[in-house]
């Protein structure tokens, strides 16, 4: 079992632990004026039910997991874990939660994972066909997509919209890199650069069509909060606490455990955790922070890259993306780019559901990394290397 450790990429391994180390540490000095010690507890359980769930996807068996039949099981599974977060009570506003004891279990978080291997076995064995001919494949192919968009209707309707955008954008990623021309590539990033751009001036439509401003949703309300923080700073005061920390915190911060703000900060364990630690450690360390996740983020597009089977193509593309979005949204709305949503920063926030998705994902990426590793070139007269390798 441990001989495949010689074959473990660090590119990707070597990140992965600094960033949980981390986010262990700042998960216990986020939560100070909140029972530290049970979250810095619990952080440790997940980071090590993480790390032992990465370890065995590391060893597992890469064609186990392309079983059409355990995928959609996994798919049906995690569909009723997302009707039974639907109708257990709201919080915050949005339902996503199944409390169980001292821990809550968020469906979602695990949605995203299967969805890339959902697609990513879907893609290797339906080629994909152009918009054409689409409508004319077996129903069979048809229906494929069902289990997919049900699970999306059931985060729109937690409502749970960061990590529906987020799962949305993962097929959307899987899609194009299946074999969609370079054009229709071309074409969807533009057309989400430019709705990036126009975000804040298609809200302000919306509201003076809709009269959003009055509206009690708390969807709605986070929207508006975004595009003028300072109209209602009651409403807004976790964005304005967020940006008071990232002000405190400067170029090296106030040190580890003297955050002023993360008394006043909602979230501040989870959601903003990013801004309690660049005011405790300041922008340098967040700088590194972002540094070590592209790292993991560009090491597996390489590796996709590298790939010569669609299936293990897909599945890196698909977790790099993951990544890259769930960081991206959750900085995004710390810093004001985006509406809050909620969602966590990958191994930093504290988090069960979450830590162990990504770290399920890690091992798996490993784990097809491993499978590139070429041999080493070995004397023949060698007999105790060739025997110490095999």
């Amino acid at each position: 079992m441990f001989k495949k450790i010689r074959k473990l990429d660090y590119w990707i391994a070597v990140p992965f632990a600094i960033l949980s180390s981390l986010g262990v540490v700042m998960v216990f000095s986020a939560s100070l004026t909140n029972s530290a010690m049970i979250n810095f507890y619990k952080q440790l359980l997940f980071v090590f039910i993480g790390w032992i769930g990465a370890f065995t996807l590391f060893h597992f068996n890469i064609n186990n997991w392309r079983n059409e039949k355990w995928i959609k099981v996994m798919m049906f599974g995690i569909i009723g874990l997302l009707i039974i977060a639907r109708i257990m009570p709201a919080v915050n506003g949005a339902h996503g939660w199944i409390p169980l004891g001292i821990i809550t279990l968020q469906p979602a978080e695990f949605l995203k994972l299967v969805l890339i291997l959902y697609f990513a076995d879907f893609f290797a064995k339906h080629p994909w066909q152009p918009h054409v001919k689409l409508l004319q494949q077996p129903i069979g192919q048809l229906n494929a997509w069902l289990l997919p968009f049900s699970s999306l209707f059931l985060l729109f309707i937690m409502p749970d919209n960061g990590n529906m955008i987020i799962a949305a954008l993962i097929m959307l990623t899987i899609v194009l890199a299946a074999g969609v021309s370079k054009k229709v590539t071309v074409a969807w990033f533009a057309i989400a650069g430019i709705g990036f751009g126009l975000l804040q001036p298609i809200i302000n439509l919306m509201d003076k069509v809709f009269h959003l401003t009055g509206s009690t949703h708390y969807g709605i309300l986070r929207l508006i909060n975004f595009v003028n923080p300072w109209a209602d700073p009651d409403q807004s005061r976790q964005l304005l606490y967020g940006y008071y920390a990232i002000a405190h915190g400067g170029m090296f911060g106030v040190g580890l455990g003297n955050s002023l703000i993360k008394p006043y900060l909602p979230e501040s364990n989870t959601d903003f955790i990013m801004a309690v630690m660049t005011e405790e450690l300041g922008a340098v360390v967040t700088v590194i922070v972002l540094i070590l996740l592209l790292i993991i983020i560009t090491r597996l597009i390489i590796l996709g890259i590298r790939q010569k089977r669609q299936y293990q193509r897909l599945v890196m593309y698909g977790v790099a993306t993951l990544l890259f979005i769930q960081a991206f949204v959750n900085l995004g709305g710390v810093i004001g780019v985006l509406p809050i949503t909620g969602v966590v920063f990958p191994f930093i926030s504290g988090g069960g559901s979450s830590y162990i998705a990504f770290s399920a994902a890690i091992g798996l990426t490993l784990n097809i990394a491993a499978q590139q590793k070429k041999k080493p070139v070995i004397h023949p007269n060698d007999t105790v290397a060739r025997k110490d390798y095999r």
